[in-house]
């Protein structure tokens, strides 16, 4: 509601300041008849009341939805009136934007529900008919516009005219509530689904932290009791055994990448403020690069690495942004040819940062382009490659370079290599959470 009032400040200005400049240039510059103080001053007091609310708007913190709906009436209310008076000095019925007060019943449709709609729209016409009748009886003082017919001033064009009014208000006081009914409906509807969408995510993350708990401890012993069976046997072990020892192995150190993966991916929650640090990006791509070194040493990949003077810093979460490049730099790696090249750039635009990992491997297929983001998925070429990938780490980079407030993007052509690059605020955008915010929003 503090939202709509601070949206509703600024029309207002614009009216205001609407007004003053057409008296200006219509009254002043062309010389046209018109009750220049009089509109100006009103206009004036149309700007310091909308001063009063937004000065209130930034002193005091809203607290109670009642008193900020009653403050928008009052405003809704007050404006009225002041429209009112600026028709009165400029031509009263005469004058050809009367149907401004259409205006103020859509705003009324957006912000009130129900009645409250229709209270502002019989308000304009209360407000519309007293004057024309104060006008009409000479109750109030008519300001006449030289280029308008005196036909305007017969009673049976009056009441013509109060009619098609009243008609034209109300009847857009009814479409508006109904089209905003539907609308709340259809939100309601929609944020329904949502906490259903987030209960069910809520639940999987569960259920992955318990699997994660569950399995690390039976994996890793397990783990342990085969690498150790295969050190005490050494050359003793028949060729078969050690062979299946080492499947074992190499079977079970992937259940540790996924349980690792499962734990990363299901990291909970929108990022503390204390979790934010300034890190020294060139560090942290640097750490990732010496743990990938000896998986490029192994197939015979050229691992070139540019890293910009001075470092960049910035505000952003360390292990994320080590997991990102970790990640991205082990695929380039794991998919990249035998003797081929893998760079790895980072640039410093100023208030972005541009993470570049490239390589000439397999390559992605254009419909594989955002599945690959998916968890669990791997093309069908990565599988030829290797049935030991988890199918986590590129669904971890997504995750997290969102949650820095980031994108990613590939750029990809079958056995012509792949691009990835991640682009991150130097100030991290990511949706901080704490107490004070939460309430607050």
């Amino acid at each position: 509601m503090r939202t709509r009032l601070d949206w509703f400040n600024r029309l207002r200005w614009a009216a205001g300041f609407g007004v003053l400049a057409a008296v200006l240039v219509v009254g002043i510059g062309f010389g046209t008849p018109i009750e220049v103080r009089p509109l100006s001053l009103t206009a004036g007091v149309l700007l310091l009341m909308n001063l009063a609310y937004v000065l209130r708007s930034r002193t005091m913190k809203p607290t109670d939805i009642k008193a900020e709906l009653l403050l928008m009436k009052v405003q809704m209310v007050g404006d009225l009136m002041v429209l009112t008076i600026l028709l009165n000095l400029s031509g009263g019925i005469e004058n050809p934007l009367i149907f401004t007060y259409v205006i103020h019943v859509i705003i009324a449709s957006l912000l009130f529900k129900g009645r409250g709609i229709f209270m502002i729209a019989c308000l304009a016409c209360a407000l519309f008919t007293a004057m024309v009748a104060g006008e009409y009886f000479g109750w109030v003082p008519h300001h006449h516009l030289p280029m308008m017919s005196e036909a305007t001033h017969e009673g049976s064009f009056i009441v013509l005219y109060l009619g098609s009014f009243w008609l034209v208000i109300l009847f857009t006081a009814y479409v508006g509530a109904r089209i905003m009914r539907h609308n709340r409906a259809i939100k309601d509807e929609l944020v329904a689904r949502q906490k259903d969408l987030i209960r069910v995510d809520q639940a999987k993350n569960d259920f992955f932290r318990y699997v994660t708990h569950e399995i690390k401890s039976p994996v890793n012993t397990a783990q342990s009791a085969v690498e150790t069976a295969q050190v005490l046997g050494g050359n003793d072990l028949p060729p078969k055994v050690d062979d299946m020892l080492s499947r074992a192995v190499r079977r079970l150190r992937q259940a540790t990448d996924i349980v690792k993966d499962l734990a990363d991916l299901t990291r909970g929650g929108d990022l503390k403020k204390e979790n934010l640090d300034r890190e020294d990006l060139n560090a942290v791509i640097g750490r990732a690069v010496e743990l990938q070194k000896g998986l490029a040493d192994s197939r015979d990949i050229d691992l070139r690495v540019m890293l910009p003077e001075p470092p960049v810093i910035m505000t952003t979460n360390r292990s994320m942004a080590e997991a990102i490049a970790s990640n991205l730099i082990g695929n380039a790696l794991r998919y990249c040819r035998e003797g081929g090249r893998v760079s790895v750039r980072l640039v410093d635009t100023g208030k972005l940062v541009r993470l570049v990992v490239e390589d000439d491997g397999i390559g992605i297929p254009p419909e594989d382009q955002e599945r690959i983001f998916e968890e669990f998925y791997r093309t069908a070429a990565a599988q030829e490659v290797s049935d030991l990938g988890t199918g986590l780490g590129l669904a971890i980079v997504r995750k997290f370079v969102t949650d820095l407030g980031g994108r990613i993007d590939v750029q990809s052509e079958l056995d012509q290599g792949a691009t990835f690059t991640v682009v991150l605020p130097r100030r991290s955008r990511a949706k901080l959470a704490s107490a004070d915010e939460e309430g607050e929003s």
